[in-house]
Protein backbone atom coordinates (compact mmCIF):
# COMPACT_ATOMS: atom_id res chain seq x y z
CA UNK A 1 0.00 0.00 0.00
CA UNK A 2 1.45 3.36 -1.05
CA UNK A 3 0.55 6.79 0.28
CA UNK A 4 0.87 10.12 -1.51
CA UNK A 5 2.70 13.08 0.01
CA UNK A 6 1.11 16.45 -0.71
CA UNK A 7 2.81 19.66 0.34
CA UNK A 8 0.95 22.88 0.95
CA UNK A 9 -0.42 25.22 3.58
CA UNK A 10 -2.86 24.58 6.39
CA UNK A 11 -5.67 27.12 6.49
CA UNK A 12 -7.34 28.32 9.69
CA UNK A 13 -8.44 31.96 9.24
CA UNK A 14 -12.25 32.21 8.83
CA UNK A 15 -12.45 28.46 9.48
CA UNK A 16 -13.16 26.32 12.54
CA UNK A 17 -10.40 23.73 13.01
CA UNK A 18 -10.75 21.20 15.80
CA UNK A 19 -8.74 18.35 17.26
CA UNK A 20 -9.19 15.95 14.35
CA UNK A 21 -9.93 18.09 11.29
CA UNK A 22 -8.66 21.25 9.62
CA UNK A 23 -8.37 22.87 6.21
CA UNK A 24 -5.50 22.39 3.77
CA UNK A 25 -4.49 23.80 0.38
CA UNK A 26 -2.06 21.89 -1.83
CA UNK A 27 0.75 23.74 -3.58
CA UNK A 28 0.11 21.62 -6.66
CA UNK A 29 -3.58 20.82 -7.09
CA UNK A 30 -2.66 18.16 -9.66
CA UNK A 31 -1.29 15.98 -6.85
CA UNK A 32 -4.84 15.26 -5.68
CA UNK A 33 -5.38 13.21 -8.84
CA UNK A 34 -2.82 10.71 -7.55
CA UNK A 35 -5.07 9.77 -4.62
CA UNK A 36 -7.15 6.76 -5.68
CA UNK A 37 -10.62 6.75 -4.14
CA UNK A 38 -14.17 5.69 -4.92
CA UNK A 39 -15.23 9.16 -3.76
CA UNK A 40 -13.33 10.99 -6.49
CA UNK A 41 -16.40 12.81 -7.90
CA UNK A 42 -17.48 14.07 -4.50
CA UNK A 43 -13.94 15.15 -3.68
CA UNK A 44 -13.63 17.01 -6.98
CA UNK A 45 -16.81 18.88 -6.10
CA UNK A 46 -15.50 19.75 -2.63
CA UNK A 47 -12.18 20.89 -4.10
CA UNK A 48 -13.97 23.19 -6.55
CA UNK A 49 -16.34 24.57 -3.92
CA UNK A 50 -13.41 25.43 -1.66
CA UNK A 51 -11.35 26.97 -4.46
CA UNK A 52 -8.59 24.47 -3.71
CA UNK A 53 -9.02 24.45 0.06
CA UNK A 54 -10.34 21.16 1.45
CA UNK A 55 -11.30 19.82 4.84
CA UNK A 56 -9.03 17.04 6.12
CA UNK A 57 -10.02 14.16 8.39
CA UNK A 58 -7.03 13.20 10.50
CA UNK A 59 -6.39 9.47 10.39
CA UNK A 60 -6.68 7.28 13.48
CA UNK A 61 -7.88 9.89 15.97
CA UNK A 62 -11.19 11.18 17.31
CA UNK A 63 -11.44 14.42 19.30
CA UNK A 64 -14.28 15.24 21.65
CA UNK A 65 -17.06 16.85 19.67
CA UNK A 66 -17.15 20.64 19.77
CA UNK A 67 -20.00 21.03 17.27
CA UNK A 68 -21.86 17.91 16.17
CA UNK A 69 -25.27 17.88 14.52
CA UNK A 70 -27.25 14.76 13.53
CA UNK A 71 -28.08 14.32 9.85
CA UNK A 72 -31.48 15.22 8.45
CA UNK A 73 -33.92 12.31 8.43
CA UNK A 74 -36.22 11.58 5.46
CA UNK A 75 -39.91 12.09 6.19
CA UNK A 76 -41.92 8.83 6.01
CA UNK A 77 -44.37 8.55 3.11
CA UNK A 78 -47.19 8.02 5.61
CA UNK A 79 -46.56 11.54 6.91
CA UNK A 80 -46.02 13.25 3.60
CA UNK A 81 -46.58 17.01 3.90
CA UNK A 82 -48.78 16.86 6.98
CA UNK A 83 -48.36 19.70 9.47
CA UNK A 84 -49.96 20.53 12.79
CA UNK A 85 -49.79 23.44 15.20
CA UNK A 86 -50.31 20.92 17.99
CA UNK A 87 -47.10 19.01 17.22
CA UNK A 88 -43.74 20.68 17.91
CA UNK A 89 -40.93 19.82 15.49
CA UNK A 90 -37.78 18.61 17.33
CA UNK A 91 -34.83 20.94 16.83
CA UNK A 92 -31.86 19.65 14.88
CA UNK A 93 -29.18 21.51 16.78
CA UNK A 94 -25.44 21.41 17.36
CA UNK A 95 -24.27 19.39 20.34
CA UNK A 96 -20.91 19.34 22.05
CA UNK A 97 -19.19 17.26 24.66
CA UNK A 98 -17.76 18.88 27.82
CA UNK A 99 -15.60 21.65 26.39
CA UNK A 100 -12.32 21.26 28.24
CA UNK A 101 -10.55 18.54 26.25
CA UNK A 102 -12.06 19.38 22.87
CA UNK A 103 -10.74 22.92 23.23
CA UNK A 104 -7.38 21.66 24.50
CA UNK A 105 -6.98 19.39 21.45
CA UNK A 106 -7.70 22.30 19.11
CA UNK A 107 -5.26 24.55 20.97
CA UNK A 108 -2.54 21.87 20.83
CA UNK A 109 -3.06 21.38 17.09
CA UNK A 110 -2.71 25.12 16.45
CA UNK A 111 0.37 25.23 18.69
CA UNK A 112 2.04 22.42 16.73
CA UNK A 113 1.41 24.45 13.57
CA UNK A 114 3.36 27.33 15.15
CA UNK A 115 0.45 29.74 15.54
CA UNK A 116 0.45 32.37 18.27
CA UNK A 117 -2.11 34.84 19.61
CA UNK A 118 -5.01 33.04 17.95
CA UNK A 119 -8.10 35.25 18.00
CA UNK A 120 -11.49 33.53 17.77
CA UNK A 121 -14.76 35.23 16.99
CA UNK A 122 -17.94 33.20 17.36
CA UNK A 123 -17.05 29.81 15.88
CA UNK A 124 -14.12 30.67 13.63
CA UNK A 125 -10.61 32.08 13.80
CA UNK A 126 -10.33 35.81 13.07
CA UNK A 127 -6.55 36.23 13.08
CA UNK A 128 -3.28 34.53 14.00
CA UNK A 129 0.33 35.57 14.53
CA UNK A 130 3.10 33.63 12.79
CA UNK A 131 6.77 34.06 13.59
CA UNK A 132 8.90 35.36 10.74
CA UNK A 133 12.54 35.61 11.75
CA UNK A 134 12.57 37.41 15.10
CA UNK A 135 9.23 39.10 14.71
CA UNK A 136 5.58 38.11 14.63
CA UNK A 137 3.32 38.92 11.70
CA UNK A 138 -0.44 39.05 12.03
CA UNK A 139 -2.62 37.44 9.37
CA UNK A 140 -6.36 38.05 9.13
CA UNK A 141 -7.23 37.58 5.45
CA UNK A 142 -8.79 34.27 4.47
CA UNK A 143 -6.32 31.78 2.92
CA UNK A 144 -3.40 34.19 3.35
CA UNK A 145 -1.60 32.57 6.27
CA UNK A 146 1.65 30.73 5.35
CA UNK A 147 1.30 27.67 7.61
CA UNK A 148 3.66 25.39 5.76
CA UNK A 149 3.20 21.65 6.11
CA UNK A 150 2.33 18.47 4.33
CA UNK A 151 -0.06 15.56 4.50
CA UNK A 152 0.34 11.89 3.67
CA UNK A 153 -2.87 10.40 2.34
CA UNK A 154 -4.16 7.38 0.45
CA UNK A 155 -7.94 7.76 0.40
CA UNK A 156 -10.92 10.08 0.74
CA UNK A 157 -13.81 9.27 3.09
CA UNK A 158 -17.51 9.31 2.26
CA UNK A 159 -17.94 13.00 3.16
CA UNK A 160 -15.23 14.00 0.70
CA UNK A 161 -12.45 14.60 3.23
CA UNK A 162 -8.94 13.24 2.55
CA UNK A 163 -8.00 10.82 5.35
CA UNK A 164 -4.65 12.22 6.32
CA UNK A 165 -1.59 12.11 8.47
CA UNK A 166 -0.67 15.77 8.94
CA UNK A 167 2.81 17.18 9.52
CA UNK A 168 3.94 20.72 10.31
CA UNK A 169 6.92 22.29 8.56
CA UNK A 170 9.11 21.12 5.71
CA UNK A 171 10.25 17.72 4.48
CA UNK A 172 12.79 16.39 2.01
CA UNK A 173 10.22 13.96 0.68
CA UNK A 174 9.17 14.77 -2.89
CA UNK A 175 5.90 16.60 -3.35
CA UNK A 176 3.45 14.24 -5.05
CA UNK A 177 5.72 11.25 -4.47
CA UNK A 178 4.74 7.86 -3.13
CA UNK A 179 5.45 6.84 0.45
CA UNK A 180 5.36 3.20 1.51
CA UNK A 181 3.70 2.28 4.78
CA UNK A 182 7.13 1.16 6.04
CA UNK A 183 8.57 4.63 5.36
CA UNK A 184 5.51 6.28 6.89
CA UNK A 185 5.84 4.06 9.95
CA UNK A 186 9.31 5.50 10.61
CA UNK A 187 8.15 9.13 10.61
CA UNK A 188 4.68 8.71 12.05
CA UNK A 189 5.63 9.94 15.53
CA UNK A 190 6.32 13.34 13.96
CA UNK A 191 2.70 13.60 12.82
CA UNK A 192 0.11 15.80 14.47
CA UNK A 193 -2.04 12.67 14.76
CA UNK A 194 0.48 10.88 16.97
CA UNK A 195 1.31 13.93 19.08
CA UNK A 196 -2.35 14.48 19.98
CA UNK A 197 -2.72 10.83 20.99
CA UNK A 198 0.47 10.86 23.05
CA UNK A 199 -0.76 13.96 24.90
CA UNK A 200 -4.03 12.24 25.74
CA UNK A 201 -6.07 14.89 23.96
CA UNK A 202 -7.88 12.63 21.47
CA UNK A 203 -9.17 9.08 21.39
CA UNK A 204 -7.88 6.35 19.06
CA UNK A 205 -10.30 5.72 16.17
CA UNK A 206 -9.10 2.91 13.92
CA UNK A 207 -10.69 1.70 10.68
CA UNK A 208 -9.99 -1.49 8.74
CA UNK A 209 -8.24 0.49 5.99
CA UNK A 210 -5.45 1.52 8.38
CA UNK A 211 -2.41 -0.73 8.19
CA UNK A 212 -1.61 -2.64 11.38
CA UNK A 213 1.98 -1.33 11.22
CA UNK A 214 0.72 2.24 11.39
CA UNK A 215 -2.00 1.43 13.88
CA UNK A 216 0.60 -0.04 16.23
CA UNK A 217 2.60 3.21 16.23
CA UNK A 218 -0.52 5.21 17.06
CA UNK A 219 -1.38 2.70 19.79
CA UNK A 220 2.04 3.33 21.33
CA UNK A 221 1.07 6.97 21.64
CA UNK A 222 -2.16 6.02 23.39
CA UNK A 223 -0.24 3.81 25.84
CA UNK A 224 2.08 6.70 26.69
CA UNK A 225 -0.88 8.92 27.53
CA UNK A 226 -2.68 6.23 29.50
CA UNK A 227 0.37 5.33 31.57
CA UNK A 228 0.75 8.97 32.58
CA UNK A 229 -3.04 9.41 32.92
CA UNK A 230 -2.89 12.45 30.72
CA UNK A 231 -5.97 14.57 30.07
CA UNK A 232 -8.90 12.47 28.80
CA UNK A 233 -7.46 9.32 30.39
CA UNK A 234 -7.79 10.96 33.77
CA UNK A 235 -11.53 11.62 33.35
CA UNK A 236 -12.77 9.09 30.77
CA UNK A 237 -15.70 7.00 32.06
CA UNK A 238 -16.36 4.84 29.00
CA UNK A 239 -15.17 1.52 30.46
CA UNK A 240 -16.19 2.31 34.01
CA UNK A 241 -19.61 3.21 32.65
CA UNK A 242 -21.67 6.34 32.99
CA UNK A 243 -25.03 6.62 34.70
CA UNK A 244 -27.44 9.08 33.16
CA UNK A 245 -30.80 10.32 34.30
CA UNK A 246 -31.16 12.90 31.56
CA UNK A 247 -29.80 13.52 28.09
CA UNK A 248 -27.95 16.76 28.91
CA UNK A 249 -25.51 14.82 31.11
CA UNK A 250 -23.67 13.51 28.03
CA UNK A 251 -23.13 17.04 26.75
CA UNK A 252 -22.30 18.82 29.96
CA UNK A 253 -20.98 16.27 32.41
CA UNK A 254 -19.50 12.96 31.19
CA UNK A 255 -16.35 12.31 29.14
CA UNK A 256 -17.13 9.41 26.81
CA UNK A 257 -15.74 8.02 23.54
CA UNK A 258 -16.92 10.43 20.78
CA UNK A 259 -18.15 7.50 18.67
CA UNK A 260 -20.68 6.61 21.37
CA UNK A 261 -21.54 10.26 21.89
CA UNK A 262 -22.45 10.66 18.21
CA UNK A 263 -24.53 7.48 18.28
CA UNK A 264 -26.41 8.73 21.33
CA UNK A 265 -27.13 12.05 19.62
CA UNK A 266 -28.38 10.39 16.44
CA UNK A 267 -30.43 7.87 18.39
CA UNK A 268 -32.18 10.51 20.46
CA UNK A 269 -32.93 12.68 17.42
CA UNK A 270 -34.40 9.68 15.57
CA UNK A 271 -36.68 8.84 18.50
CA UNK A 272 -37.83 12.44 18.89
CA UNK A 273 -38.61 12.63 15.17
CA UNK A 274 -40.48 9.34 15.26
CA UNK A 275 -42.64 10.74 18.07
CA UNK A 276 -43.29 13.84 15.98
CA UNK A 277 -44.22 11.84 12.87
CA UNK A 278 -46.55 9.62 14.87
CA UNK A 279 -48.30 12.70 16.26
CA UNK A 280 -48.77 14.10 12.75
CA UNK A 281 -50.22 10.81 11.52
CA UNK A 282 -52.74 10.76 14.38
CA UNK A 283 -53.32 14.53 14.41
CA UNK A 284 -52.27 14.61 18.07
CA UNK A 285 -50.34 17.03 20.25
CA UNK A 286 -46.64 16.43 20.71
CA UNK A 287 -43.82 18.11 22.63
CA UNK A 288 -40.33 16.63 22.29
CA UNK A 289 -38.93 15.17 25.50
CA UNK A 290 -35.44 16.53 24.97
CA UNK A 291 -34.04 15.02 28.17
CA UNK A 292 -35.12 11.47 27.26
CA UNK A 293 -32.40 8.88 26.61
CA UNK A 294 -34.26 6.04 24.82
CA UNK A 295 -31.47 3.63 25.79
CA UNK A 296 -33.69 0.52 25.69
CA UNK A 297 -33.90 0.80 21.89
CA UNK A 298 -30.26 1.79 21.34
CA UNK A 299 -29.50 -1.17 19.05
CA UNK A 300 -32.89 -1.53 17.38
CA UNK A 301 -31.94 0.21 14.13
CA UNK A 302 -28.26 -0.57 13.77
CA UNK A 303 -25.83 -2.99 15.36
CA UNK A 304 -22.67 -3.12 13.22
CA UNK A 305 -19.81 -5.56 13.36
CA UNK A 306 -16.44 -4.42 14.70
CA UNK A 307 -13.10 -6.22 14.85
CA UNK A 308 -11.34 -6.70 18.20
CA UNK A 309 -7.56 -6.62 17.91
CA UNK A 310 -6.79 -8.71 21.00
CA UNK A 311 -9.28 -11.46 20.08
CA UNK A 312 -8.53 -11.28 16.33
CA UNK A 313 -12.23 -11.77 15.77
CA UNK A 314 -15.42 -9.92 14.87
CA UNK A 315 -18.10 -8.92 17.34
CA UNK A 316 -21.42 -7.12 17.17
CA UNK A 317 -21.34 -3.70 18.78
CA UNK A 318 -23.88 -4.76 21.42
CA UNK A 319 -21.40 -7.38 22.62
CA UNK A 320 -18.89 -4.74 23.69
CA UNK A 321 -21.20 -1.82 24.45
CA UNK A 322 -23.53 -2.64 27.32
CA UNK A 323 -26.65 -0.52 27.61
CA UNK A 324 -29.25 -0.57 30.36
CA UNK A 325 -32.10 1.77 31.26
CA UNK A 326 -29.80 4.53 32.51
CA UNK A 327 -26.22 3.33 32.01
CA UNK A 328 -23.85 2.76 29.11
CA UNK A 329 -20.34 1.30 29.15
CA UNK A 330 -17.78 -0.22 26.80
CA UNK A 331 -16.19 -3.52 27.85
CA UNK A 332 -13.01 -3.05 25.86
CA UNK A 333 -10.58 -0.18 25.34
CA UNK A 334 -11.40 2.01 22.29
CA UNK A 335 -7.89 1.35 20.97
CA UNK A 336 -8.75 -2.35 20.75
CA UNK A 337 -11.54 -1.73 18.24
CA UNK A 338 -11.27 -1.61 14.44
CA UNK A 339 -14.37 -0.20 12.77
CA UNK A 340 -15.53 -1.63 9.46
CA UNK A 341 -17.53 1.39 8.34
Amino acid sequence: MNYIIIKGNFRVIRYSPDGDSLKFQAKKASNWKKVVTVHSELFATKLKEGAGVVQLRLQGIDALETHYSPSFLPTPKSVGKKKSKKAELPKRQNFKQPEKYGNMATTKLLDILGLQNVVWTRNYIKSVDIKKGRSLKTYSAKNSEPIEGYIIVNDVERKGRPISFAFAGKTRLRDGGKVTKEKLQKILKDSINYQLLADGLVYPYFFYSLSAKLRNVLSDGVKVAQKKKLNIWLDDKTIEGIKMNKFSQITGEHIIVPYLFRRLIKHQYLNLMQGYWKALEGNKAYKPKVESLFLKSFFDKTNPYVFLIDEKDFRRLDEIVIVSRNKILMTTHPGNIVFLS
